[in-house]
């Protein structure tokens, strides 16, 4: 069940991955957007459907708001100072740091591992070769300094994955309700953080908000959508880690998005990934699915 919801999210990511390319939105306000946006579509939702969570439900959410805040930052200024392209060439990374730490934390999942370790050799392959063919879908050589510089992020983007699957796991089976509440609460967070991040950088209020900013926008509800279903793969999935290596697939569905567009007389803004790399993705993907089912 898993894999239908991580599926779904990458397919969810493509279509907003596209969208936040052709949006003329500055960074800055993207990002404040972003968490209002999600906070103020399902904020309405808390009040109908009231339930009493555990404290470490709302704590982890806690964490996920500053980390996530905090990650962009680190983001933009990682894409400022080596390049968009060589940062997302080392993203896929965070894939086997969720894998490893997964791994800490439910010492369980060990044991399964070590009770089939003909089926662990091909998870851990497969995982390798999905992040192996995104890396060379971004096509960019992975530099020292960037690597160095980028993977204190990375950490921080595996621990906000593994955080993801604890809150889930503290849902009490109310698994819709406890990914609204999640994405309300973390989005008025990030909302709030980033706001007072451009305050700080002169930002004038007016500037922030203001109805050019909000039309422009608009499209974060895509992302409101990509976190639901996220939310739910991470309920269901034994390990965050495979969630997080299928939503890459987005890469494919971006190409088929872009082949479409072409048909149409739109020229692509995406690079074009080549065959080989969508053959070892997609046969990766399905070996992971497969092995881990």
């Amino acid at each position: 069940m898993w894999f239908v919801f991580a599926l779904i999210t990458s397919l969810v990511n493509a279509f907003y991955f596209i969208c936040s390319q052709f949006s003329k939105l500055k960074a800055d306000l993207f990002i404040v957007y972003r968490g209002f946006i999600a906070a103020l579509v399902t904020t309405p939702l808390i009040f109908v459907f009231p339930i009493n969570f555990p404290w470490e439900f709302y704590g982890v959410i806690l964490f996920q708001g500053f980390a996530i805040s905090y990650m962009d930052y680190c983001y933009f200024k990682a894409f400022h100072k080596y390049g968009a392209e060589n940062v997302n060439a080392i993203t896929p990374l965070s894939v086997i740091i969720t894998f490893s730490l997964w791994l800490l934390i439910d010492p369980n999942i060990v044991q399964v591992y070590l009770q089939t370790p003909y089926r662990s050799l091909l998870i851990v392959l497969s995982i390798i070769a999905i992040i192996f063919s995104v890396i060379k879908y971004q096509n960019k050589p992975i530099g020292l300094r960037c690597l160095k510089y980028v993977f204190p992020i990375l950490f921080i983007s595996s621990l906000t994955d593994i955080s993801n699957k604890i809150i889930m796991n503290h849902a009490n089976n109310h698994i819709i309700i406890a990914s609204i509440y999640r994405v309300a609460l973390t989005g008025w967070i990030i909302g709030i953080i980033n706001t007072l991040g451009c305050i700080k950088k002169g930002y004038a209020i007016k500037e922030v908000f203001n109805t050019e900013n909000f039309n422009k926008s608009l499209f974060i509800v895509l992302l409101i959508l990509s976190m639901i279903s996220l939310n739910l793969a991470m309920y269901y999935t034994p390990n965050p880690a495979y969630c997080s290596a299928i939503i890459y697939m987005s890469v494919i569905w971006i190409m088929v998005i872009n082949q479409i567009r072409f048909i149409y007389g739109y020229k692509s803004i995406h690079q074009q990934i080549e065959r080989k790399w969508i053959f070892s993705l997609l046969f990766a993907a399905i070996v992971l699915v497969l092995v881990t089912n």
